[in-house]
């Protein structure tokens, strides 16, 4: 259904009403909320939400009201939007309706006097708390603890609205939630004052962890926000050096902040913070407390795998304070007191590639390998650190094994330094590892023989490959089209036709026209045309898919 032409497709009694709703302007909120989502608020029995999202070319993808209608597929309030809808895109696609009504209440309230528009937005806050708040927010200049209270009151006003009397912000009104809430992270970076902007942003970030609890977060909005919130304190923290007298209080707010129980079970978040905390202690008793904190939560670490990661991340916290004010030989210590995490591990080995050290290289690869084995990645990694040692020493026989071993797991960036590693010549390097791959069994070694005689042109190979595997006839048609011409088409033709066999519902008849076009490509018009006509008549029983075809004969 188009909303272009939506008038066709719904019952006519609820056409018509929804019609009236529109003219008597029922629709009383509309917004877009991106270039062809659409939402509004309509007045029934109750006040009713409408979600409507169309394609580029108006055809309606999603609509969605909360009223409890449920005889036919659109309500009336569903169609009073869709007629709102078609006002907005008076002219080419803008806010014609929209600008229209601007320009109108522009000049209304331009006539007014300052006393009149003030009753009017006065009276309009009576009923809309939101509003209020709102505008207390934005444009008072009051002392910072009612500014801060009023931020408060914003937040509760906004969550006490849109979780309604479910008690539950709903998946398709969460991004409108949070996008009302990041106001107050804008006024936490307009308002004068270190700590008055802290306060304001911790208290938008509590209440974003709080929102986790009642707000269904499918799209990851709630999770930005929370981001977008720690990336705000960083933001207002960032400023603050040894000289300024506010740092410890600063410092001290945040550190109580990781103790606050709505982070409990958020360890992450946790660990943000402490980060933001190692930027604040250039005095020692600050970063004495922040070590003890560090340390104490480490203490407190279960040794399931998660654990492990969390401990990985407050170490590395440690190693940045022992880089930044220890030595580097503390540092270096550090790092070889804690080689079971994989990122010290890592750490060490770039060190030593940088300083040449090749035999430690290996040494510490080889050790890392041997305690992660039951984990593959892990081993890889490690491999390669050994890999590029060897290349440092010119060890080329054990650099060949690995490069193979690299190349058989998958990786195919491996070939050409293994091609120049071999001791073959050419042409037998190349007989002797296609057939390898081809006896292998498992699926890295099969995507790799397709990727080997893919780089090295060897089109018999491939066309033997296409013939068992018709699935790739589309990617490889054209190179293959002037080796073996009739070949080619009976692949593509036996391909289609199985497609077509399968083939059950509209969306897998479109499937199988997508592919006659690109076999039109290859075989012409002519064969295409004589495909589609052997299909016609196979499966004349099937009016969608005669429709699919028929759009591209």
């Amino acid at each position: 259904m188009n909303i272009h032409g939506f008038e066709n497709h719904v019952d006519k009694t609820i056409l018509d009403r929804g019609y009236c709703y529109y003219i008597d302007g029922n629709v009383t909120k509309a917004s877009k909320q991106s270039e062809n989502t659409f939402l509004f608020q309509v007045e029934g029995s109750e006040d009713y939400e409408v979600l409507v999202e169309t394609a580029a070319d108006g055809h309606i993808l999603h609509s969605q009201c909360d009223c409890p209608y449920d005889f036919g597929p659109v309500c009336k309030h569903e169609v009073a939007a869709y007629f709102r809808i078609l006002a907005m895109l008076k002219g080419d696609f803008g806010d014609g309706g929209e600008k229209e009504e601007h320009s109108t209440i522009h000049m209304v309230l331009d006539s007014l006097s300052k006393k009149e528009l003030i009753d009017i937005i006065v009276n309009l806050t009576k009923d809309d708390t939101i509003l209020k708040n709102r505008l207390m927010v934005k444009f008072s200049k009051r002392g910072n603890q009612q500014e801060f209270e009023g931020c408060r009151r914003l937040i509760n006003s906004i969550i006490r609205i849109y979780k309604g009397r479910e008690g539950f912000i709903q998946y398709r009104l969460t991004r409108n939630f949070v996008r009302e809430l990041e106001e107050v992270a804008e006024k936490a970076r307009q308002t004068e004052g270190v700590l008055q902007s802290l306060d304001i942003a911790v208290l938008l970030f509590e209440e974003a962890i709080g929102a986790f609890q009642y707000a269904d977060d499918s799209g990851g909005d709630i999770g930005s926000l929370v981001d977008e919130t720690l990336e705000l304190i960083e933001e207002i923290t960032s400023g603050v050096d040894s000289t300024d007298p506010l740092q410890a209080e600063i410092f001290e707010r945040l550190l109580n902040q990781v103790e606050n129980e709505v982070l409990d079970g958020w360890s992450d978040y946790k660990i943000e913070l402490l980060s933001i905390c190692c930027e604040l202690v250039d005095d020692i008793k600050l970063r004495k407390r922040l070590i003890d904190k560090i340390e104490s939560m480490l203490d407190e670490r279960s040794s399931d795998r998660y654990s492990h990661y969390e401990s990985e991340s407050m170490l590395q916290l440690l190693l940045e304070l022992t880089k930044k004010y220890g030595t580097e030989e503390e540092a270096e210590e550090f790092i070889y007191e804690h080689l079971h995490y994989t990122n010290f591990r890592e750490q060490l080995l770039n060190k030593l590639l940088l300083e040449k050290n090749d035999q430690k290289v290996i040494e510490f690869a080889q050790e890392g390998e041997a305690k992660d084995q039951q984990y593959p990645g892990l081993i890889s990694k490690w491999k390669k650190f050994r890999y590029l040692a060897y290349k440092n020493l010119s060890l080329r026989e054990e650099q060949y094994l690995l490069a193979k071993e690299f190349l058989f797991q998958g990786d195919f960036s491996y070939y050409e330094e293994l091609k120049g590693l071999s001791s073959e010549n050419k042409e037998n390097f190349y007989t002797n590892l296609k057939q390898e791959l081809k006896d292998a069994k498992s699926w890295q070694a099969g995507s790799m023989f397709l990727k080997l005689i893919d780089e090295e042109n060897d089109v018999e190979e491939l066309l033997l490959f296409v013939r068992s595997n018709p699935i790739y006839i589309e990617e490889y048609a054209h190179k293959l089209f002037d080796h073996d011409k009739e070949g080619v088409e009976e692949i593509y033709r036996g391909y289609i036709q199985a497609a077509a066999s399968s083939s059950s519902n509209r969306k897998a008849y479109q499937t199988v026209c997508h592919i006659l076009i690109n076999y039109k490509r290859i075989a012409g018009k002519p064969k295409q045309v004589e495909l589609i006509d052997e299909l016609m008549e196979l499966y004349k029983r099937r009016p969608a898919f005669l429709d699919e075809l028929g759009k591209i004969k």
